[in-house]
């Protein structure tokens, strides 16, 4: 009787040991996967605004860029105070203005993908290009009246940026007044935004907008919001705030205001976020209801497996906020900063050499093969570029759609030798590239031109070195492209 006794107490003992186990194991397993879905919310939310204030960048630099060719019709009166509508102007000298003025547009909108870029005056004549598609939605209604309406007249800047222009939905219009009988009409398709708005892959369950002030969806990556009201749900929960990251039980959700007032508003369902942890704890569950004795060492390894899986995670997200998609060059602005972080660092520098490069008549290669045809192209010169300035440790970005930077400071050679190797470099790179795109080079007549500027060592800040490498470009590009120019 005593020894079925002991061997009863031993059970129970047993059980109860066990039953301890597997509660203490239950409660450490919630205790840690909650500490670590918190740490993982905030790294991961963190990133994700990261990616979302770099499309933030990248929509202001785009809308910006239109609004600065723009604005540079200001640069001489005879193009901003003409006035086709003049009845004291004959003949002869209304075509002299409107050549003038034509190749000033020409000029300005080569390197641009616009549909319509023209100046419409009081009595609906335009001189530029304004598109067929364009002079249809008027054919029944004055396009000034339109145009010139839409300008509030508070409005110091005397622009509009216009969306679903007579139910066009395909098209962003930006409108300028230059003098009060004429207005600066430019528009451009949405999809050129595309590139900008892109989702990383390993954010792939997030959404993407562009929105109005009044919440209208302009652009999405889902593509059944386009042209519609912007989600309740996400308006009550961002309300009239910019710049923050909100998060509750359904979504997480960045907005950030543009300059023109327009917001990029990016949302992903919480469950996507925290998808990979709900599957761990469910497996967590299983190992301790039938491993009594080593559920702490199992949930431990689990754990393991977790950190390392969302470092993994939190280091893509790092490269992807760093790094250009499609090439994973470095993007526009971790290109700036690294350069600058350089320039400011004292290093016992002895040269600086900043390298911009654009690829001429890019418009071309995508009008004619398409997109896609033209992505792979932009991705052949980001690999031309490493190939030829990787062995420097140069920094190389991609700060635009097909133009690309170049940034190398020396401390162990003079500037002559600097810039002899720089010199050396970049005609290694046109060589090459005339024999890799050879075949785009006959059929689209695709070549590079280059801003190239070698210092001697100085005090130097980006935006000095940014603008005269570019005036460099410019030159190149003005006295017949497929050159570089050296400073």
């Amino acid at each position: 009787m005593k020894l079925k006794n002991l061997r009863l107490t031993q059970i129970i003992y047993s059980l109860v040991v066990a039953f301890g186990i597997i509660l203490l194991s239950i409660i450490i397993s919630f205790v840690l996967l909650r500490s670590v879905r918190r740490t993982t919310e905030d790294k991961i939310s963190y990133f994700i605004s990261a990616d979302a204030h770099q499309m933030e960048l990248n929509v202001d630099s785009y809308l910006n860029n239109v609004q600065r060719v723009t604005a540079l019709l200001f640069s001489d009166k005879n193009y901003y105070l003409y006035d086709a509508s003049d009845p004291s102007l004959s003949d002869y000298e209304k075509i002299q203005s409107e050549t003038l003025i034509l190749n000033r547009i020409v000029d300005l909108g080569m390197m641009n993908n616009f549909c319509d870029f023209g100046i419409v005056y009081a009595n609906d004549s335009s001189t530029g290009w304004i598109s067929q598609t364009t002079g249809q939605m008027f054919k029944d209604s004055s396009i000034y009246s339109y145009f010139s309406s839409v300008i509030p007249d508070d409005n110091l800047k005397q622009d509009a940026w216009l969306v679903n222009v007579l139910g066009n939905t395909d098209r962003i219009y930006y409108v300028k007044r230059l003098n009060p009988n004429a207005v600066c009409v430019v528009s451009f398709y949405i999809s050129e935004l595309e590139n900008v708005l892109a989702v990383p892959n390993e954010l792939s369950d997030m959404s993407v907008r562009l929105v109005t002030e009044d919440d209208y969806v302009i652009y999405s990556t889902a593509s059944e919001e386009t042209s519609t009201a912007l989600n309740p749900e996400l308006t009550q929960i961002i309300g009239d705030n910019v710049g923050i990251t909100a998060i509750n039980n359904d979504y997480l959700i960045t907005s950030n205001r543009l300059s023109n007032g327009w917001k990029v508003v990016c949302s992903m369902p919480s469950s996507s976020i925290m998808a990979d942890q709900v599957a761990a704890t469910k497996n967590l569950i299983i190992v301790v209801l039938l491993i009594t004795v080593l559920v702490v060492l199992t949930m431990l390894l689990i754990m393991s497996r977790l950190n390392h899986s969302v470092t993994d995670v939190v280091e893509d997200l790092d490269h992807q906020a760093k790094n250009d998609l499609m090439t994973n060059l470095l993007n526009k602005s971790t290109f700036r900063q690294l350069a600058e972080n350089d320039l400011s660092a004292f290093s016992g520098k002895q040269a600086i050499a900043f390298l911009m490069f654009d690829l001429d008549n890019f418009k071309e290669v995508n009008d004619a093969a398409g997109h896609k045809f033209g992505d792979e192209v932009i991705k052949r010169m980001a690999d031309l570029l490493r190939e030829v300035f990787g062995e420097e440790e140069a920094l190389i970005g991609r700060i635009g759609g097909d133009e690309f930077a170049v940034y190398k400071s020396y401390t162990d050679i003079s500037r002559d030798e600097a810039e002899k190797r720089i010199h050396d470099l970049t005609m290694k790179l046109y060589d090459r590239f005339d024999i890799r795109f050879k075949e785009e080079n006959e059929k689209f007549r695709l070549s590079i031109s280059s801003g190239v500027l070698v210092t001697g060592a100085g005090d130097y800040k980006f935006d000095d070195l940014y603008q005269k490498t570019d005036v460099a470009l410019y030159i190149s590009k003005r006295n017949g492209k497929s050159k570089p120019t050296f400073i």
